[in-house]
């Protein structure tokens, strides 16, 4: 069975065009009918970033990190001493 256009909500084509057909279908078959929550790509990063910083902390380098991320001394510092 192959989709054409018209197949497709208007407000999923973006998301067809990036996963494909095979993926949309399967994404479809999965959430089809429900509501499904996407976080925005910022949240989705944040510990895999979180966790990146602590690697390359090194006790003293705070004001390279904020600036290699784009974020404050306060807020890098604030990282470190997370869990």
């Amino acid at each position: 069975m192959k989709l054409i256009k018209e197949d497709i909500y208007e407000h999923l084509e973006l998301l067809y065009e990036i996963v494909g057909e095979e993926k949309y279908l399967e994404i479809v078959r999965m959430y089809g009918g429900s509501n499904l929550y996407i976080p925005t790509y910022k949240a989705t990063i944040r510990n895999s970033r979180n966790r990146e910083i602590k690697k390359k902390y090194n006790g003293v380098n705070a004001k390279y990190l904020a600036s290699e991320y784009g974020m404050s001394v306060n807020n890098i510092k604030n990282i470190i001493k997370q869990n």
